[in-house]
């Protein structure tokens, strides 16, 4: 429907310039009008593509849905959702019996980064669940949420703390301190509904803390990373339509945001905790970029801020 209107308003255009004074009409213009159209073809071709992949990859038809993301790129060669569809619906190909995946742009995880402080016996470490450490995480919440895995430590744990950052400001857009857990397993950190929301396209840097000893912060142990939040017109097009919660992780992963999936199955495997089929897309999506050490691991009550 939509490249028949175009057309249409093409050959109205073109219809009208045949009435116009011969000199008023230029080979330019002539030229732009039919630049025009073409780009709209394109763009109109593109978005029924990337539609037809999304729509394919919620059926699980992982291979019909390559066949058109590939379409897509076609269209837009080096296009940042299209090439991230592709390498994550070849991802469910090659992995076979996974329902679900993530590949980074950037494969690649450096526990080094982090450091034990003196909180962790000798090889145990705070463990973020991204997918890499080498790039950005994407996100489309305007208030993300952040997990990381806490291991039994070594000695008393005074306090966890969040800090979100952008390069704009001294100050943090977020910092959160709260109790500790007391025992190992994985932690949720909400960005509060009363804080600034996160800004489409700006990147953003986080640290997780934990504060063994208060006077001495240079003991911390403490992971850090980046964020970006990004919008996938297509993909909020498939989302607006009725799905299953396992069908929009899917969606989400296959989009590349790796916020907005794990933390859609991260919800499911709290409400549904003795569901077989949630607990199997919470195994391979974790699986999926190495973080084997806490598929079986309990998510746990935290976190939120001290007054």
């Amino acid at each position: 429907m939509n490249i028949m209107k175009y057309r249409f308003w093409a050959s109205y255009l073109l219809a009208a310039l045949a009435f116009l004074p011969f000199e008023s009409v230029s080979t330019t213009q002539v030229l732009a009008t039919e630049s025009a159209y073409q780009l709209a073809q394109a763009k109109s071709a593109y978005t029924q593509y990337m539609q037809l992949g999304y729509n394919e990859t919620k059926r699980r038809n992982y291979r019909k849905a390559l066949l058109n993301f590939q379409q897509a790129e076609r269209l837009r060669p080096g296009d940042r959702y299209a090439t991230s569809a592709i390498r994550n619906v070849t991802g469910y190909i090659q992995r076979g019996r996974n329902r679900i995946a993530f590949v980074p742009g950037r494969p690649g995880r450096v526990r080094s980064a982090g450091t034990r402080g003196n909180c962790f016996p000798i090889g145990q470490y705070i463990i973020p669940l991204t997918p890499t450490d080498k790039e950005a995480q994407r996100t489309t919440a305007e208030r993300p949420t952040f997990f990381f895995y806490i291991p039994q430590t070594s000695t008393t744990v005074q306090a966890l703390e969040f800090v979100l950052r952008d390069d704009d400001s001294i100050d943090p857009l977020y910092k959160g301190t709260f109790k500790p857990v007391g025992q190992n397993g994985i932690v949720s950190v909400n960005v509060p509904i009363d804080q600034p929301s996160l800004q489409i396209g700006k990147e953003y840097n986080w640290t997780f803390s934990m504060i063994c000893d208060p006077n001495n912060r240079d003991k911390d142990s403490y992971v850090e990373g980046t964020i970006v939040r990004s919008q996938d017109e297509n993909l909020s097009l498939q989302l607006n339509q009725p799905n299953t919660d396992l069908d929009r992780a899917v969606l989400f992963a296959t989009a590349g945001f790796w916020e907005d999936a794990l933390r859609t199955l991260a919800n499911l495997r709290s409400q549904r905790p003795n569901d077989p089929e949630v607990q199997k897309y919470w195994e391979d999506f974790l699986n999926s970029v190495d973080i084997k050490e806490v598929v079986n691991k309990p998510l746990l009550p935290c976190c939120t801020a001290q007054k």
